[in-house]
């Protein structure tokens, strides 16, 4: 009879288990050390191996004959326990087995010696889903069990464990597996099964199963039977209907050069072949993060495998990364009020401007060169001053006549100032700190009175805005009623 891979190749030592360090620790050092609690938490993702340690537990505490804290697996005991006719291992869906009846049933059952082993062990699966009367049930029980009895609770969802329960345990914590420690394993299972295998196949089953051993383990399972003994790229795009990694590296490709007629052919023609669209852009947005990290970083082969691919794509700007996986994500927005091949075509056409974004370097010292120079703080104030009106301030303060004598004056703005140029005489000096009192810009520049013949002061303006030149200059008679004329 044909037994699956995830049966015939599940652990069954703590030296077996794969990416479980501090819980196998803790468990063998409790067995070896005859620490063991009464009761255990096991939380953590599906398929990590709770379960699984929860079994390899009863044998080592059952064990006939154990190895420094390990189950022999030759014992009566041992071997009892892999067949699952051990009667001191009770293992209990809590998912189906959930209610006060089934824990009252569990409670009588616990005052019971062990029958053939040294502990009488009770495997709880899938704990959450008890019942909250259920749960206080049990309290008593696990606070105070029988001597030789040991519970063990596993649960995908530990926050939904009662506090109270949670008190009365010892919690261990497994956590997701990494990619490089599932494809190891996958290889040995092909190794020993005689699989032809390929590691970019390996690589991406263990990343579709999103750190679950379990899951990985039954995926190699179906795609070499698919394959018949055979598991690459190909064999993973007809049997799960995705898109293989390089494939999803082409379309990158694509959108990093805005060669969008090329891309939307391409996202059209895998949703017409069947293949897992989602899928596929969830594959897109781990590879476009992936490059993102190989840009930012400084040594990102500390923390993530460093491929040539990453490596062809160094001329890329992180501006234009950054742009790109903005649009990527925005696809998955927008394909709630549209279908999800248009939301993902409305994208490809977005990352047409991709190629001709700058690095960020470049484009300030673009921007540096077009950019007009800035005026200098004397500059600036001095263009603020010459906007103003420096008899505004003055209106309805000083006499008529007073403000005409201002008016006929020349002026010119020197930085935050107005400088009047007035004939010595023209203003007292009590008028003109009157104005600068008024008016603290305006300053004053006296000028010697003009020898007798000099220019008026209406002609000395005119010629001043004009640009005038003086041809000839006379001047007539200064009795009353006479006036002087220029030309």
């Amino acid at each position: 009879m044909y037994v699956p891979f995830a049966r015939k190749y599940r652990p069954k030592r703590f030296s077996e288990v794969v990416g479980q360090d501090v819980a196998v620790r803790v468990l063998r050092n409790a067995v070896r050390l005859n620490k063991l609690s009464h009761a255990y938490l096991f939380a953590g993702p599906r398929g990590t191996g709770k379960t699984t340690l929860a079994r390899i537990l009863t044998k080592a505490v059952n064990c006939l004959q154990p190895e420094e804290g390990e189950p022999c697996g030759r014992c009566e005991n041992c071997l009892s326990i892999d067949k699952g006719n051990f009667p001191d291992l009770i293992e209990i869906d809590a998912a189906s087995n959930r209610g006060i009846d089934d824990i009252r049933a569990i409670r009588d059952a616990v005052s019971y010696a062990p029958i053939k082993g040294k502990y009488k062990v009770y495997i709880l699966d899938e704990a959450h889903m008890l019942t909250k009367e259920a749960f206080n049930a049990l309290l008593k029980t696990l606070e105070e069990p029988p001597p030789r009895t040991v519970f063990v609770l596993c649960t995908t969802e530990y926050e939904k464990i009662m506090p109270t329960i949670l008190s009365r345990c010892q919690r261990i914590i497994f956590t997701k597996l990494r990619e490089e420690e599932i494809v190891g394993y996958l290889k040995t299972i092909c190794e020993k099964e005689g699989v032809e295998c390929e590691e970019k196949a390996l690589i991406t089953i263990a990343r579709l199963s999103d750190g679950g051993m379990r899951d990985a383990v039954s995926l190699l399972d179906q795609a070499s039977t698919y394959g018949e003994g055979k598991v690459n790229s190909e064999v993973l795009e007809e049997f799960l209907g995705i898109v293989s990694q390089e494939r999803v590296r082409d379309f990158l490709k694509l959108l990093l050069n805005s060669e969008t007629d090329q891309a939307l052919a391409f996202i059209r023609d895998i949703s017409q072949r069947g293949f897992n669209l989602t899928r596929f852009w969830d594959s897109l947005e781990e590879e476009i993060r992936n490059l993102i990290l190989y840009k930012s970083l400084k040594n990102p082969e500390k923390v993530m495998r460093v491929e040539d691919f990453h490596k062809s794509f160094t001329d890329k700007p992180l501006n234009a990364l950054l742009y790109l996986e903005k649009v990527v994500n925005m696809a998955r927005l927008d394909a709630r009020s549209r279908d999800f091949l248009r939301a993902c075509e409305l994208a490809i056409i977005k990352t047409q401007i991709i190629k001709d974004i700058l690095p960020i370097g470049e484009l300030i010292r673009y921007m540096s060169s077009e950019r007009p120079v800035e005026p200098t703080q004397k500059e600036q104030t001095k263009q603020e001053v010459e906007q103003e009106d420096p008899f505004k301030p003055l209106e309805g303060k000083l006499d008529i006549l007073l403000m005409e004598a201002l008016k006929r004056s020349k002026y010119e703005v020197k930085e935050d100032k107005f400088v009047f140029f007035v004939r010595k005489g023209d203003l007292t000096e009590q008028d003109m700190q009157k104005i600068k009192a008024l008016n603290p810009k305006i300053d004053f520049v006296v000028e010697e009175k003009e020898e007798e013949g000099g220019l008026p002061p209406f002609v000395e303006k005119v010629k001043d805005i004009f640009g005038a030149k003086i041809v000839s200059h006379e001047q007539r008679g200064k009795g009353k009623g006479s006036s002087g004329k220029s030309s």
